[in-house]
């Protein structure tokens, strides 16, 4: 087509137009009856589960449009956990090569929870505006703080329009994948790892990045301007002091999706994705029913020079953040002087505290941080109940309040 024109500058149109555009005939030909299925299907699924939702819309010949959709277990976290949401848009595994959009965060044992999905027929903003919207009012107008996306342009647009006051911030594993491609250089990717990771002040990374741009010759690439233009989104040291719930490192995104991609297949209709994705949701929630078990039936040994604060922790805190808590109490064993931070724990030490305060203990990281009935509730229907009830772990909720303290 470009040498019919004359030229790419002739064309008047994008290369993603032509993808969108080409999508949109594709979506036009989806058999009817596989549309009606899975919406049939996750409609259906409020007859056992009130709060499940799903939202959609419709096109020319009343085709389906665009679906969102998210079950009631997964609002109810959301309203825990989503002050930091992740949108992931890179999956494409189904007949229709349509973008599906996985919502996710992170929950209190630092394990990864599903809030949603979205299927969209292309990669617009005003689509992503669409999706953003219905999945706001179908969490009820709960805004996160911190948004993590994967970089794409029409969702970085997106969410800005609709969130404005969160802060926005790129996965750090897409963003490595992107300079994966467009810098061969093996120096350049140890330095791209270096801004995305490691503590320094925005001076120190201005600096770096002019001098990378006059040796590696980079002034006028294209590509090396734009990443500078979004680097409050991805530079480390734009976003040290940002609350993003263990989200700097690439394994969460990069495992969701591969895990995720076990559950389908490239053949898969609407009804069968939808299915399948509903089963990599259970597996999640099946983990985290063991982490719980896990905390509440278990005692860590208290090995660090303030047992009391230690015990404290470890009936507060999910086993997960107890480790890296402990960690930080036993660095108050080696701090002597307070110097430019004062090291919290150091500070109870000197104070002879007996407990953590109880401002500085984050909810959301909190053994009890949700409704104790949504894991009676949760128990009672998983694959795991048989092993749990011979291991007399199936309490009523005064019960559970009693070993939570």
């Amino acid at each position: 087509m470009a040498g019919v024109a004359g030229g790419y500058s002739l064309f008047g149109f994008l290369k993603k137009d032509a993808y969108n555009y080409a999508d949109k005939a594709r979506w036009a030909k989806i058999v009817d009856g596989d549309a009606n299925a899975a919406l049939v299907y996750l409609e259906g699924k409020d007859d056992s589960d009130s709060m499940s939702v799903a939202r959609y819309n419709m096109i020319a010949d009343e085709r389906l449009g665009n679906l969102i959709w998210a079950d009631g277990a997964s609002r109810s976290d959301y309203q825990y956990f989503g002050n930091v949401l992740v949108f992931d848009s890179t999956y494409r595994k189904n007949k229709y090569k349509r973008p599906v959009v996985i919502f996710f965060g992170v929950n209190n044992h630092k394990q990864t929870t599903i809030f949603g999905f979205g299927l969209l027929m292309d990669e617009s903003v005003s689509l992503y505006r669409w999706m953003l919207e219905n999945l706001l009012e179908v969490m009820c107008r709960k805004k996160p703080l911190v948004v993590i996306i994967d970089g794409d342009i029409a969702m970085i647009k997106a969410v800005k329009e609709v969130l404005p006051e969160a802060i926005h911030r790129l996965c750090a594993w897409h963003v490595e994948r992107n300079v994966t491609s467009n810098m061969k250089d093996e120096n350049l990717k140890v330095l791209f790892k270096r801004w995305l990771y490691s503590e320094m002040e925005i001076a120190e990374f201005e600096a770096d990045w002019e001098d990378v741009l006059e040796e590696f010759g980079l002034k006028d690439s294209l590509w090396a301007n734009q990443m500078h233009e979004k680097r409050k989104m991805w530079a480390n040291a734009y976003l040290s002091d940002k609350f993003c719930a263990g989200f700097l490192t690439t394994s969460r995104c990069e495992g969701i999706n591969a895990f995720v991609n076990k559950f389908s297949k490239s053949t898969h209709s609407i009804l069968e994705m939808s299915q399948n994705l509903e089963l990599a949701v259970r597996e999640y929630r099946n983990k985290e029913i063991l982490l719980q078990f896990n905390c509440i039936h278990t005692v860590p040994v208290m090995t660090t020079c303030l047992k009391s604060i230690e015990s404290v922790a470890a009936r507060v805190y999910t086993r997960e953040v107890f480790s890296d808590v402990k960690k930080e109490i036993e660095k108050a064993r080696a701090v002597n002087l307070v110097r430019k931070r004062r090291h919290m724990f150091f500070m109870m030490k000197a104070e002879h505290l007996a407990k953590i305060p109880e401002p500085l203990v984050l909810k959301r990281w909190r053994l009890d941080a949700e409704s104790l009935d949504k894991y009676v509730e949760n128990w009672e229907e998983s694959s795991e109940r048989g092993y749990l009830l011979r291991h007399g772990a199936l309490y009523s909720a005064s019960q559970w309040l009693f070993f939570l303290g």
